[in-house]
């Protein structure tokens, strides 16, 4: 039995160890890579943060279907190619990507925390080496008001690699 807000288990197969490069409609190009079913690493290659580097951030990534597993309904290769991919960062910006592997397609939305907007080159480091400087920024804010972005973006670049490779992102 399904725990309380526990999605059933989704076909990854997918998306997991895809190394993609996609712009925003605003010219912010990102690099990310699918690690596992739980973790992405990825490259702010351009726009107000570009330079950030982040690894091993845990995700959760989910097959977004049309219809209900009771439903008899053939889903198109186009719809069985979309995965949801949602975070918080220790920054406590939140993020929802839809990425929509066929139509080489990304919709974001991503959550600011008050912050980041105000004081966005705080954060374009390699994440992972400053852990506890981007925890305390968010833990002295301000968080609120918290300012929405709906990105919508091309993916120019698609390849697979291996699970769990280290060396798809470079940190630096």
């Amino acid at each position: 039995m399904l725990q309380p807000f526990e999605e059933p288990a989704s076909d990854l197969s997918g998306i997991l160890g895809k190394h993609i490069i996609y712009t925003y409609s605003n010219g912010w190009e990102y690099e990310m890579y699918y690690k596992n079913s739980d973790t992405v690493d990825y490259k702010v290659r351009s726009g107000s943060v570009g330079g950030r580097v982040v690894k091993g951030q845990k995700v959760s990534i989910r097959q977004l279907q049309t219809a209900l597993p009771s439903e008899k309904v053939e889903a198109s290769e186009s719809e069985m190619s979309s995965y949801m991919i949602s975070w918080v960062e220790p920054t406590g910006t939140s993020v929802v990507q839809v990425l929509n592997l066929n139509r080489r397609e990304v919709r974001t939305v991503i959550l600011f925390p008050d912050w980041v907007v105000k004081e966005p080159l705080k954060t374009v480091c390699f994440q992972n080496e400053h852990l506890d400087l981007m925890r305390s920024y968010r833990d002295q804010g301000p968080t609120y008001p918290i300012h929405p972005k709906i990105m919508l973006g091309r993916l120019h670049f698609i390849e697979h690699c291996t699970l769990d490779n280290e060396h798809v992102i470079n940190s630096h």
